[in-house]
């Protein structure tokens, strides 16, 4: 029989909802990356300005004050979620690069991975669209940069140069600008081009008849076919 103390001592312990266990610390990880996660679904959703911490804090059935505490602030939190999608994107070039042999090779990879990034992480596009309405102020300026994949794209178009596949007047950072923006328009404005050209640019069989074109324009549009002549620049404004 246990004695009246201890009995006494569980009774308020029960009452006190102590267990006499201590109990387990907080995931540090998993309340860092569940704020995370509902601050990009509801930044792509609203924006920077159409969402409050204390929404986002409640969407993640969190405590207000927690996103002060991982990520310091409204804009530290903004700047948090840009960068975790910007990861994701470098992850996928890399790989889509290296799965290639050939430059040529490497270069349909990258489009063929944009497509696909892009159809599913619609966030991606959102937030990218957000950020540049605030003329890029949120933008975390460390760590969103492209500097990584263009020198690796600068080693891919010398290496085409050098073999024969491509031209030798391209320019690597226009080049690969050209090669985003003829995938990400399909995405950043699938809606109005949806209703003007009559197209569903949801739709993965018009996404695949895209993809091939862009292919044929991009990769036919670079490659070396003979004598060169110099490229014409003309001025479209003063």
């Amino acid at each position: 029989m246990p004695r009246p103390n201890v009995a006494k001592r569980r009774k308020t312990d029960a009452r006190s909802g102590k267990s006499g266990r201590k109990r387990p610390p907080p995931n540090r990880e998993r309340t860092h990356r569940q704020l995370l996660q509902t601050a990009i679904r509801l930044f792509a959703r609203h924006g920077f300005h159409g969402v409050s911490v204390e929404e986002i804090a409640m969407a993640a059935h969190l405590s207000k004050r927690l996103p002060y505490y991982y990520f310091g602030s409204k804009e530290g939190l903004f700047r948090a979620a840009l960068t975790a999608v910007y990861e994701r994107i470098e992850r996928m070039e890399f790989q889509a690069v290296d799965s290639a042999v050939t430059p040529s090779g490497k270069l349909a990879a990258l489009l063929e991975g944009y497509f696909v990034f892009l159809r599913e992480n619609p966030e991606f596009t959102q937030l990218l669209m957000w950020g540049n309405l605030e003329k890029g102020r949120h933008f975390p300026v460390e760590s969103m940069t492209k500097a990584p994949l263009l020198r690796r794209f600068h080693e891919i178009v010398a290496e085409g140069i050098a073999k024969g596949e491509f031209r030798n007047d391209l320019d690597a950072p226009h080049l690969l600008i050209n090669v985003i923006g003829l995938v990400f328009i399909y995405f950043s404005n699938r809606h109005s081009l949806s209703q003007v050209l009559n197209l569903d640019l949801s739709s993965i069989a018009v996404h695949n008849r895209a993809l091939a074109q862009v292919k044929s324009v991009l990769l036919d549009g670079i490659r070396l076919t003979g004598e060169m002549s110099a490229p014409v620049i003309s001025v479209c404004w003063r």
